[in-house]
């Protein structure tokens, strides 16, 4: 569904309407045709597919007092649409994100909304690996001690590839560590395979706390020496 946002005429439109989509890049507002991805019914796509469904029916075997708690606790909880808005969920809403990404993250689904918790990003500064180190780091520079990072990653992309975020694919979960590296050099090998030198390779980096709140991804290069 496509999103606008008003002004004296319109200022943003986000989404799809008919056989197009709104997008917006550096340049600024764009209307592209709408393309349907494939669905290749991937194994990782199937177990998330499983996931959404077990937490769905999970808001449904609630008791009204559990499902009060996740009503009670949304003006704690808003978020930010695209258009830099603050929006209120629903109970509902917030009860599927924070179990989400309790879930992707190994933790389990909570019945009863939770308080709200500190939550840092994780300050990454850079990604470099190496065919040669057998290493693919990820540099942080905040201390996210008792929360967990959600990695995902792409394939090798040409020099040129700019537009990343259809590319990138989950490959593991880390536990939060003071400033530092982060080695996701084995996670990304069962992934994609060994990376060659001359490889370009992008990662994203999400912080997700035990609450189930989650930064935004934060999302660097890496050329693959030799």
């Amino acid at each position: 569904m496509a999103k606008i946002k008003l002004g004296l005429v319109v200022t943003e439109a986000s989404g799809k309407l008919g056989g197009h989509v709104f997008a917006k890049n550096k340049g600024g507002a764009y209307l592209r045709t709408k393309v349907t991805p494939s669905n290749p019914q991937s194994i990782a796509q199937t177990a998330v597919r499983i996931l959404f469904a077990v937490i769905s029916a999970g808001w449904s075997a609630l008791t009204a007092a559990e499902r009060a708690s996740w009503d009670a606790a949304v003006e704690s909880f808003k978020v930010t649409n695209i258009f830099g808005d603050l929006k209120v969920l629903s109970g509902k809403a917030l009860y599927q994100r924070l179990n989400q990404n309790r879930q992707l993250t190994g933790q389990a689904i909570l019945q009863v909304a939770p308080a709200v918790a500190p939550i840092n990003a994780t300050g990454a500064s850079g990604v470099a690996g190496s065919v040669a180190g057998t290493s693919l780091d990820i540099t942080t520079t905040k201390d996210t001690t008792g929360m967990f990072l959600l990695v995902s990653a792409t394939g090798s992309l040409t020099a040129g590839t700019k537009f990343v975020k259809n590319k990138l694919r989950n490959i593991g979960t880390f536990a939060g560590a003071a400033a530092g590296t982060v080695d996701i050099y084995d996670e990304y090998v069962a992934k994609f395979g060994a990376p060659a030198a001359g490889a370009n390779v992008y990662v994203s980096v999400k912080v997700i706390n035990a609450s189930g709140q989650a930064t935004p991804a934060e999302t660097l290069k890496a050329v693959i020496s030799a």
